[in-house]
């Protein structure tokens, strides 16, 4: 729980975007990628660091897709709790469900228990037309210990 600091500098955006965007301005780039990506976004250098997660945009399982895991939220929560407060491009192939559920758990990481409806908030500023992907942020509640209140506050307030 970090919620004596200020929140991570955020933003999200598509692949396309992210592959325009001066990455160099961020602390770290989190790229979400689809299972079948045919031409993967990766940055030549070690600066910014990239973490990349590889897991589809379904909330059930489907064919041989990858389902959202516990493991993918805890990597990118790990990843985001290396810099006193991170400046992050967060991004997967449409930059609306994906990467704004990943950073709706960032945020909600930060600002630490009892702060998801703040946490919701965070991220609408960020994207303020998302729809993060229920799935992810239910695993996000479940790892970060919010026994429901995360995924309340985004069907409150999404």
């Amino acid at each position: 729980m970090r919620n004596d600091r200020a929140v991570p500098y955020i933003q999200i955006c598509s692949l396309e975007a992210a592959r325009e965007a001066d990455v160099f301005a961020y602390d770290g780039v989190i790229t979400i990628e689809d299972s079948t990506i045919e031409e993967p976004f990766r940055i030549e250098t070690d600066h910014p660091p990239q973490r990349v997660i590889v897991f589809d945009d379904l909330t059930v399982p489907m064919d041989d897709y990858v389902l959202p895991e516990e493991r993918h939220v805890r990597s990118a929560l790990r990843f985001a709790g290396q810099w006193e407060q991170p400046s992050l491009l967060i991004h997967c192939h449409v930059g609306m469900h994906r990467s704004p559920a990943i950073a709706l758990a960032i945020f909600a990481d930060w600002l630490g228990e009892g702060r998801e409806e703040e946490a919701v908030q965070e991220l609408l500023k960020v994207a303020r037309l998302c729809t993060p992907n229920k799935l992810v942020v239910t695993i996000a509640d479940t790892v970060l210990g919010r026994e429901g209140r995360l995924i309340g506050a985004l069907e409150k307030l999404i």
